[in-house]
């Protein structure tokens, strides 16, 4: 919608529309036409978006009251508090052979996600992503992966509501949907997304609390975080759940983090994780999960150590002996300009008797490739895995990646 401001004409007449230098006469027609239902038109006529804020759109200064020169200011406060949205595109393509039984080779669209960040305030931010992945069956799957928003009271606290990526470990906060981000093709085993039969809750729908902790050269860090979990295998909700929880029991995850500030780019840390699954056959007794992890890094522009440690703990309240999965990964790269060969080997041990993952059995394995940015916003990768499987034939893939922002 437009608007058709026609200010007041001054006394003893004035130029009119057609004496006052107009480039475009069709303009120019209209406002005359529209200014004169309501007054003689004025060169200083022109037109707005009806949602703009209000500014004086004359050249010839004005003596008007003190109330005017308020609304002014009030308008352009306004503007100033407009919110400040900016948005980033990631995607990849990439080539995969793999020698496996019935694996198809070629060409594959990876994931296109859209991230999304708003400055609300000084203090009040809200952040989105969602993604569009290419699924092996030809079609595509589309999700809402975060939507948060947050308030920051001070480097002590912050807290946050929505839909997030829980603070397991160092991998899941650190990377999240973006591949171009990480330096290998894809994530280490231990943190596949859930999609992916990842054994982690990734994703977390409640509410978050993180803040510095005063602790000198120690850099201390907290994060707490309690929400509705995933849904196990419940046929009723997606892991994670978007809507209401499967049962009455909440996810509760705590996290401690140190940055030594003697060492830069070294970072340690710890959480444990709780929550009870309901599973698909309501028949059988809920499960209660806990998972605690331990991560050490070192990582600079040039050097990245990246090694992380997982222990999944489920126990039936029927009873019984609980089962133990663990896993682990290593990885280690080093830049040389714009090329950063890189090392990882995974490690995933998932007991039979587990309701949830027992399919899975060990799998474990090394990879190795080589990064190039070949443009500050785009990277080439290739790599080779190995790995060796308990439930499934053994496999060796090749991959190369493209991958870019933009």
């Amino acid at each position: 919608m437009l608007v058709v401001d026609c200010p007041e004409r001054p006394e003893g007449g004035g130029a009119s529309v057609a004496e006052a230098p107009d480039p475009d006469s069709a303009t120019g027609a209209m406002i005359a036409a529209l200014c004169a239902r309501g007054h003689p038109p004025s060169s200083a006529a022109s037109i707005r978006h009806l949602l703009s804020v209000p500014r004086d759109v004359s050249n010839t200064p004005r003596d008007e009251p003190d109330e005017h020169a308020d609304h002014d200011a009030a308008a352009e406060s306004a503007a100033a508090l407009d919110p400040q949205f900016r948005v980033h595109l990631f995607a990849d393509v990439k080539f995969s052979a793999i020698d496996s039984t019935g694996a198809k080779n070629g060409f594959a669209l990876g994931q296109f996600d859209l991230f999304g960040q708003s400055q609300l305030s000084d203090r009040l931010s809200v952040l989105t992503e969602a993604t569009l992945t290419a699924l092996p069956r030809n079609t595509y799957s589309a999700r809402l992966e975060r939507i948060l928003v947050t308030y920051w009271a001070s480097d002590r606290f912050a807290a946050s509501a929505g839909r997030y990526h829980a603070s397991i470990g160092y991998y899941n906060t650190a990377f999240h949907h973006g591949s171009w981000f990480q330096t290998a093709v894809g994530r280490p085993l231990v943190f596949a997304i859930d999609g992916d039969i990842g054994l982690l809750p990734i994703h977390t729908l409640g509410i978050s609390a993180n803040g510095d902790i005063p602790s000198g050269a120690f850099g201390l860090h907290y994060v707490a975080e309690v929400g509705s979990g995933r849904a196990g295998q419940s046929s009723a909700a997606t892991p994670p759940q978007p809507g209401l929880a499967d049962n009455n029991t909440p996810s509760v995850n705590l996290a401690l983090v140190a940055r030594p500030a003697r060492w830069d780019g070294l970072q340690m840390g710890v959480s444990l994780y709780r929550d009870r699954l309901t599973l698909q056959d309501t028949s059988k007794a809920p499960v209660d999960e806990v998972i605690g992890a331990a991560h050490a890094l070192y990582k600079t522009d040039a050097v990245e150590l990246l090694g992380e440690w997982v222990a999944m703990r489920h126990r039936s309240r029927a009873g019984g002996e609980p089962d133990m999965t663990r896993g682990w990964y290593a990885q280690a790269s080093r830049r040389f300009r714009a090329i950063r060969p890189y090392v990882r080997y995974d490690y995933v041990d998932v007991p039979r008797s587990d309701q949830l993952f027992g399919f899975l059995g060990r799998r474990s394995g090394p990879t190795g490739g080589v990064r190039w940015d070949f443009d500050a916003l785009a990277a080439f990768k290739i790599q080779a895995s190995h790995l060796e499987q308990t439930t499934r034939p053994k496999m060796n893939r090749v991959d190369a990646q493209v991958s870019f922002m933009f």
